[in-house]
């Protein structure tokens, strides 16, 4: 196995890089102030993507990073097609619920924050990073959450909401999890 040596200079940088992460500023997640989530956003973000990638990998289903600029973050390679998937990180909940925003962009941006096309992505991982639950889904509405009755049944049964958004873009949804009678939540949905 080849191995790159490290390039002159970079554990520097890196350690200064690194170095304003002390043990009083992010490592007390989840519970930090709202000015620390807003500044560490990105790392966050990157934490629940790579939740997103390892429940995926555990069921045996592959995935692509996307680059940055792409309005999908991964190529998901279920067994019933390849899809784009958007993931979404809430660090904590507010009055019971875990709240997601589908948009684009940054506030302070030049082109500032606006809804997706339809054509972006087909389904959504949104992840409730403080319990390391996700939940996916093919609906396309602008606002969603997760609510904390949820979590123990996300945790359960980690890519059953995966084959129902499956099953919802058209796809013939192949079953992941173990068998049994449907997961429902409070809507009478299922998952």
């Amino acid at each position: 196995m080849f191995k790159q040596p490290p390039l002159s200079g970079f554990e520097a940088l890196f350690a200064s890089r690194a170095a304003h992460l002390s043990d009083s500023d992010i490592r007390q997640f989840p519970d930090l102030s709202p000015d620390l989530l807003t500044r560490h956003a990105k790392w966050f973000g990157l934490s629940g993507e790579h939740l997103v990638d390892s429940i995926l990998l555990r069921f045996g289903i592959y995935t692509s990073q996307l680059p940055e600029m792409l309005p999908a973050d991964r190529i998901v390679y279920h067994p019933d097609g390849d899809l784009r998937l958007q993931i979404k990180t809430c660090c904590r909940p507010r009055n019971g619920y875990f709240h997601f925003s589908l948009t684009k962009g940054y506030h302070r941006s030049p082109t500032g924050v606006k809804p997706y096309a339809p054509d972006d992505f087909d389904i959504v991982a949104l992840v409730a990073l403080s319990e390391n639950v996700v939940k996916f889904t093919a609906d396309r509405h602008q606002s969603h959450r997760i609510a904390l009755s949820e979590i123990d049944l996300l945790r359960r049964e980690p890519c059953v909401s995966l084959e129902r958004a499956v099953k919802d873009l058209g796809l013939s949804a192949t079953r992941v999890s173990t068998p049994g009678p449907a997961p429902v939540l409070n809507d009478g949905r299922g998952l």
